[in-house]
């Protein structure tokens, strides 16, 4: 309702006269007037100057006013890039503010974050990813009001990851050794990833108004061939792990063989392997995506299992560490072969003989399988069933077939075990069994 000034009667002992208005401090204020002809003016004058300030929303004070009149003359500054209107400036800050108010810390959100995926029943190893990768940036903004984390700063953290662990001797240009080796670009994407999922749960909990990684950098990893290992190096492989660590073999075995994941077959045991059937059934609760499935046993694999079958049991021990502890005796002993052959081959002048990669490439065992399996059966739907990406090739081309010939599928299905596996040591008891 608009305010209206103007001159009323008065019941007054000295004047007869009021007129009713607002102030330059906000408050309501009257004065009185001995005539109705000096009120009336009076009126008169005060109705304009409230006009001219908006008396629909009341007198407006001269804070106000200031903003306004700094809100007109930045407009007029920039007249080749307008800017926003004022309202939906007002808006965004509002909002902004609002969320700040009732907003946690980075690291008050992570706690809650972490909380919740494992009340979602999230895995281990996907949990483990979100402490390593958003516990990294909480450990660079965790004091920090997540509300109050720009697009600009995340773009900057995340293209400016540095290495947190180096590996050996790293060459860099002259003037920069002392700086950290960056990851990699794909290291980058999955800290984004990560830390976008972050954002995504604050703003369910009205802790942000947008996720500020939206529009951040978005690092793009090169398109890399998928790595295999060649069927003389795979045969080379279990041949050491069979002398050398002869209860990793099932483990690697179905890795190679039916293109398990290595998480899967961490989680695998001997009641999920069929030898009689020649199939494995994988259940919901050891698979990635959550779906059982049934994946055949070849010849191969049913020849590398066989020595080793039990009824029920782990199928390896779920250290990490003595599993790359056990696998280091095999590829150790590989390294050693492969210096005696090069010095053989040198002392009688000879090429000397490709030897066994090191390190192997990531995920060989996957991407062999799904290589050679495709080469050998010629069905790729078949090939992504048993990858358990539900029958689409889409994600078989892209990411797992490698480059090779129907020649070397063959081969790669022709292995055999070598040595004859007797006195198998288990990793976890360290007893020996027959």
């Amino acid at each position: 309702m608009k305010n209206v000034i103007e001159a009323v009667p008065c019941k007054h002992p000295r004047y007869s006269h009021r007129v009713r208005f607002y102030g330059p401090d906000g408050k309501r204020k009257d004065r009185f007037f001995t005539n109705q002809t000096e009120a009336a003016a009076f009126a008169k004058e005060q109705a304009k100057e409230t006009g001219k300030l908006g008396s629909d929303f009341g007198f407006v004070t001269e804070e106000e006013r200031a903003a306004l009149a700094y809100w007109r003359a930045f407009v007029e500054g920039v007249p080749h890039a307008p800017p926003p209107s004022l309202l939906s400036v007002l808006q965004g800050y509002g909002a902004t503010w609002k969320a700040s108010r009732s907003s946690v810390t980075v690291a008050a959100a992570l706690d809650a974050y972490e909380v919740a995926k494992t009340a979602e029943g999230l895995r281990p190893m996907s949990l483990q990813g979100i402490r390593t990768r958003c516990g990294r940036f909480a450990k660079d903004f965790g004091p920090r009001v997540i509300s109050s984390i720009t697009t600009a700063e995340i773009s900057d953290w995340i293209l400016s990851l540095s290495a947190i662990r180096q590996r050996g001797p790293v060459k860099r240009k002259p003037g920069r050794e002392g700086e950290p080796a960056q990851v990699g670009l794909l290291a980058k994407r999955n800290h984004r990833l990560a830390v976008s999922g972050l954002f995504n749960y604050a703003k369910t909990r009205g802790w942000v108004e947008n996720n500020p990684v939206t529009d951040a950098a978005r690092p793009k990893p090169p398109k890399v061939r998928p790595g295999i290992l060649r069927p003389a190096d795979v045969a080379r492989l279990f041949d050491a792990l069979e002398k050398e660590s002869p209860a990793l073999v099932p483990f690697w075995a179905v890795r190679f063989f039916s293109g398990v994941r290595e998480a899967e077959a961490v989680r695998m045991d001997w009641s999920m392997i069929d030898l009689a059937a020649g199939e494995i059934h994988l259940p919901d609760t050891v698979t990635k995506t959550g779906n059982s499935r049934t994946l055949k046993i070849e010849p191969v694999l049913a020849a590398f299992l066989t020595p080793h079958a039990q009824t029920d049991g782990a199928l390896v021990t779920r250290s990490a560490m003595a599993r790359r502890y056990h696998l280091a005796k095999a590829t150790n002993r590989l390294k050693v072969e492969d210096e005696a052959a090069k010095e053989e081959a040198v002392k009688n002048g000879e090429e000397p003989p490709r030897p066994f990669p090191s390190p192997m490439p990531a995920n060989a065992a996957r991407h062999s399988f799904a290589t050679f399996h495709l080469l050998a059966f010629r069905h790729a739907g078949e090939t992504s069933i048993q990858l358990g990406h539900g029958g689409s090739p889409e994600l078989l081309h892209r990411h797992y077939k490698g480059i090779s010939t129907e020649a070397e599928a063959k081969a790669f299905w022709a292995i055999r075990p070598t040595a004859k596996t007797e006195n198998v040591t288990n990793i976890k008891t360290g007893r020996r069994t027959a």
